[in-house]
Protein backbone atom coordinates (compact mmCIF):
# COMPACT_ATOMS: atom_id res chain seq x y z
CA UNK A 1 0.00 0.00 0.00
CA UNK A 2 1.48 3.05 -1.00
CA UNK A 3 1.99 5.87 1.99
CA UNK A 4 0.05 9.13 2.03
CA UNK A 5 2.27 12.03 -0.16
CA UNK A 6 3.23 14.65 3.00
CA UNK A 7 1.86 18.19 3.10
CA UNK A 8 4.39 19.69 4.99
CA UNK A 9 6.61 21.59 2.53
CA UNK A 10 10.22 21.23 3.22
CA UNK A 11 12.62 24.42 2.73
CA UNK A 12 14.94 24.05 0.21
CA UNK A 13 18.53 24.37 1.75
CA UNK A 14 19.92 28.22 2.05
CA UNK A 15 22.64 29.17 -0.83
CA UNK A 16 25.92 29.55 0.24
CA UNK A 17 26.22 33.29 -0.81
CA UNK A 18 29.54 33.60 0.80
CA UNK A 19 30.91 31.40 -2.04
CA UNK A 20 30.21 34.35 -4.82
CA UNK A 21 31.84 37.31 -2.64
CA UNK A 22 35.78 36.94 -4.30
CA UNK A 23 34.86 36.92 -8.01
CA UNK A 24 36.12 40.03 -9.84
CA UNK A 25 33.16 41.63 -10.53
CA UNK A 26 30.62 39.82 -7.46
CA UNK A 27 27.13 39.56 -8.11
CA UNK A 28 24.51 41.90 -7.67
CA UNK A 29 22.70 39.63 -4.81
CA UNK A 30 26.31 39.34 -3.10
CA UNK A 31 26.51 43.53 -3.61
CA UNK A 32 23.16 43.59 -2.17
CA UNK A 33 23.93 41.20 1.23
CA UNK A 34 26.76 42.86 1.78
CA UNK A 35 25.28 46.11 2.31
CA UNK A 36 22.80 44.66 4.24
CA UNK A 37 20.03 46.03 2.05
CA UNK A 38 18.75 42.40 1.80
CA UNK A 39 18.34 39.58 3.65
CA UNK A 40 19.61 35.78 2.77
CA UNK A 41 16.29 34.61 3.06
CA UNK A 42 15.21 37.39 0.45
CA UNK A 43 17.64 36.68 -1.70
CA UNK A 44 17.38 32.97 -1.67
CA UNK A 45 13.13 33.95 -2.43
CA UNK A 46 14.26 36.04 -5.00
CA UNK A 47 17.10 33.71 -6.91
CA UNK A 48 14.11 30.56 -7.04
CA UNK A 49 11.58 33.26 -8.71
CA UNK A 50 14.75 34.35 -11.33
CA UNK A 51 14.91 30.89 -12.28
CA UNK A 52 11.20 30.17 -12.31
CA UNK A 53 9.84 32.91 -13.78
CA UNK A 54 13.10 34.11 -16.10
CA UNK A 55 13.43 37.79 -15.02
CA UNK A 56 16.33 40.09 -13.51
CA UNK A 57 16.92 39.54 -10.25
CA UNK A 58 16.84 43.78 -9.96
CA UNK A 59 13.03 43.41 -11.09
CA UNK A 60 11.81 40.59 -8.78
CA UNK A 61 13.31 42.43 -5.87
CA UNK A 62 11.47 45.81 -6.98
CA UNK A 63 8.14 44.09 -7.32
CA UNK A 64 8.11 42.08 -4.26
CA UNK A 65 8.62 45.39 -2.63
CA UNK A 66 11.90 44.96 -0.77
CA UNK A 67 14.18 47.28 -2.50
CA UNK A 68 13.58 50.90 -5.10
CA UNK A 69 15.06 50.75 -8.24
CA UNK A 70 17.63 53.76 -7.03
CA UNK A 71 18.72 50.59 -4.67
CA UNK A 72 18.78 48.69 -7.55
CA UNK A 73 20.89 51.31 -9.58
CA UNK A 74 23.02 51.78 -6.70
CA UNK A 75 23.80 48.14 -6.30
CA UNK A 76 24.64 47.44 -10.07
CA UNK A 77 26.97 50.28 -10.05
CA UNK A 78 29.01 49.51 -7.13
CA UNK A 79 28.99 46.05 -9.00
CA UNK A 80 30.22 47.22 -12.20
CA UNK A 81 32.72 49.56 -10.56
CA UNK A 82 31.07 52.90 -11.66
CA UNK A 83 29.75 55.63 -9.88
CA UNK A 84 25.81 56.25 -9.79
CA UNK A 85 24.68 59.49 -10.92
CA UNK A 86 20.91 60.77 -10.27
CA UNK A 87 19.74 62.69 -12.81
CA UNK A 88 16.09 62.96 -11.83
CA UNK A 89 17.57 65.79 -9.79
CA UNK A 90 20.98 67.00 -11.31
CA UNK A 91 20.27 68.27 -14.91
CA UNK A 92 20.93 66.51 -18.19
CA UNK A 93 22.63 69.15 -20.04
CA UNK A 94 21.34 69.65 -23.27
CA UNK A 95 24.86 69.99 -25.55
CA UNK A 96 26.02 66.67 -23.78
CA UNK A 97 22.39 65.20 -24.66
CA UNK A 98 22.88 65.77 -28.31
CA UNK A 99 26.13 64.02 -29.12
CA UNK A 100 24.29 60.68 -28.90
CA UNK A 101 21.62 59.73 -31.23
CA UNK A 102 18.04 59.26 -29.51
CA UNK A 103 17.38 55.86 -30.93
CA UNK A 104 20.87 54.83 -29.97
CA UNK A 105 20.24 56.30 -26.25
CA UNK A 106 16.70 54.76 -25.91
CA UNK A 107 17.57 50.88 -27.39
CA UNK A 108 20.13 50.48 -24.85
CA UNK A 109 18.47 52.93 -21.85
CA UNK A 110 21.48 55.81 -21.91
CA UNK A 111 21.87 59.65 -21.91
CA UNK A 112 24.73 61.55 -22.36
CA UNK A 113 24.27 63.90 -18.78
CA UNK A 114 27.33 66.29 -18.98
CA UNK A 115 30.53 67.02 -20.39
CA UNK A 116 33.75 66.60 -17.57
CA UNK A 117 36.85 68.71 -17.08
CA UNK A 118 38.74 66.47 -19.05
CA UNK A 119 36.16 66.84 -22.22
CA UNK A 120 35.26 63.15 -21.77
CA UNK A 121 31.34 62.75 -21.89
CA UNK A 122 29.67 61.36 -18.91
CA UNK A 123 27.17 58.85 -20.08
CA UNK A 124 24.38 57.86 -17.94
CA UNK A 125 23.01 53.98 -18.17
CA UNK A 126 20.81 52.00 -16.65
CA UNK A 127 22.62 48.78 -17.45
CA UNK A 128 26.30 49.08 -16.98
CA UNK A 129 26.36 45.23 -18.17
CA UNK A 130 25.11 45.35 -21.22
CA UNK A 131 26.70 45.38 -25.20
CA UNK A 132 25.32 48.36 -25.93
CA UNK A 133 27.83 50.34 -24.17
CA UNK A 134 30.30 49.60 -27.07
CA UNK A 135 28.09 50.72 -29.87
CA UNK A 136 27.42 54.34 -27.05
CA UNK A 137 31.14 54.82 -26.95
CA UNK A 138 31.95 54.50 -30.40
CA UNK A 139 29.20 56.49 -31.90
CA UNK A 140 30.22 59.54 -30.19
CA UNK A 141 33.33 61.92 -30.19
CA UNK A 142 34.55 62.49 -26.89
CA UNK A 143 35.89 59.86 -24.65
CA UNK A 144 32.69 58.16 -23.09
CA UNK A 145 33.04 57.42 -19.04
CA UNK A 146 29.86 55.45 -17.74
CA UNK A 147 27.87 55.81 -14.78
CA UNK A 148 24.32 54.28 -13.44
CA UNK A 149 21.13 55.61 -13.36
CA UNK A 150 17.13 54.32 -13.52
CA UNK A 151 16.36 53.15 -16.25
CA UNK A 152 12.80 55.38 -15.71
CA UNK A 153 14.65 58.29 -15.51
CA UNK A 154 16.83 57.88 -19.02
CA UNK A 155 13.49 57.47 -20.32
CA UNK A 156 11.79 60.58 -18.79
CA UNK A 157 15.16 62.60 -19.75
CA UNK A 158 15.07 61.50 -23.53
CA UNK A 159 10.78 62.18 -23.34
CA UNK A 160 11.66 65.99 -22.43
CA UNK A 161 14.53 66.49 -24.64
CA UNK A 162 12.81 64.93 -27.61
CA UNK A 163 10.12 67.21 -26.71
CA UNK A 164 11.46 70.30 -26.11
CA UNK A 165 11.59 70.61 -22.47
CA UNK A 166 14.37 70.19 -20.16
CA UNK A 167 14.58 67.29 -17.97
Amino acid sequence: MRQPMSLVSVAPPRLDHAFFEDEVRPHLGAVLLRSRMLRPEQLDAALAQQRAEDKRLGEILVERGWLFPQDIARALAVQAGLDYVDIQYSSVDKAAAVTLDPEIGLRHCAIPVRFLADGSLLVAVADPTSDGLAEISNSVNPRVVFAVTEASDVKAAWRTLLHGGRP
